[in-house]
């Protein structure tokens, strides 16, 4: 049981945004750039109240200064060593509002405290809400991607006496045969991925899916590399072992406002196409190429 407890905990606290106790420094954005101090080392995390895309610059990826990851809403910087101002773009999902943030990373000093989280408010969104209009009979027991998680997690890592039915959840059938394609990039050929359990509720659908290591290295997930529509996607673990050994397998939690049958289709599939079209281009050409010099040597 307590190994379970640290499962779900550890689960809930790295992938799932939840309000940290301690402070958060609250940011307005009114148009102009915003600067997010890091301490080289330590991760610092940025709420920006909507699921967001990240642009970073071939120059800052080549440089490799920081580490971007994003789930839910929250992006979590890691900076790799002290650097001046390097400014990238966040874009918000839902309506489109870009944001430029200038990232400044210090090297850390003696009995250096950690940074507190930080979130970005919109100018639009920066008002009270009228609590007359509220309803004192509102559902709170409305069921949300993180309930349907949790039930899958207990379902698959908890001991049995702990599975217990929540209101308003319902299992519902999986629907997909044999492996499927969730990944893009280099993990797209390097794991292998089934669907083994869905749950349905609060106008969500949740779809548990293996994903294991077919290599002989170990490999890090990342949520950019998922290539499915999604509203919330939680790993049980980021890290795989090689094929073969404890640890070489998790759980990708999917969640999403389609059953996964109806959501399989890849968000980047022409993008796929036209990459694998070009390739084959340059093969062709370079065959091309190869035969002509070895014709013109043929002849001499």
């Amino acid at each position: 049981m307590k190994m379970f407890k640290s499962i779900v905990t550890s689960l809930f606290l790295v992938s799932l945004y939840v309000p940290s106790v301690s402070a958060t420094e609250i940011i307005r954005y009114i148009y102009k750039p915003v600067t997010i101090n890091l301490i080289k080392g330590q991760e610092r995390s940025v709420s920006f109240g909507d699921h967001v895309q990240v642009g970073i610059t071939k120059g800052q990826q080549l440089k490799k200064l920081f580490r971007v990851q994003s789930a839910q809403g929250v992006v979590h910087f890691l900076p790799y060593a002290r650097f001046t101002k390097q400014r990238i773009q966040i874009k918000r999902l839902t309506d489109g509002q870009v944001i430029l943030i200038d990232l400044v990373a210090t090297e850390p000093k003696k009995n250096t405290e950690e940074l507190e989280d930080v979130q970005i408010i919109l100018k639009s969104e920066d008002v009270i809400e009228d609590v007359s209009n509220f309803d004192d009979d509102r559902d709170y027991t409305t069921v949300t991607p993180v309930d349907l998680t949790r039930m899958a997690a207990q379902k698959l890592y908890g001991p049995a006496r702990l599975h217990k039915d929540i209101q308003g959840i319902m299992s519902e059938s999986v629907d997909v045969q044999g492996a499927i394609n969730i990944f893009k990039g280099e993990n797209k050929y390097k794991t292998t991925s089934k669907a083994v359990l869905a749950y349905q509720g609060g106008g969500y659908h949740l779809a548990a899916i293996h994903v294991k290591n077919e290599t002989d290295n170990n490999i890090e997930l990342s949520y950019f590399d998922i290539n499915l529509p999604m509203s919330h996607a939680t790993f049980q673990h980021h890290n795989l072992s090689a094929n073969g050994t404890p640890g070489d397998s998790t759980i990708l939690y999917l969640v999403s406002q389609e059953p996964l049958k109806k959501s399989l289709y890849p968000w980047t599939y022409y993008q796929d196409l036209k990459l694998e079209a070009e390739k084959k281009v340059r093969v062709d050409k370079a065959k091309e190429e190869a035969a002509k010099k070895k014709r013109k040597h043929g002849k001499r």
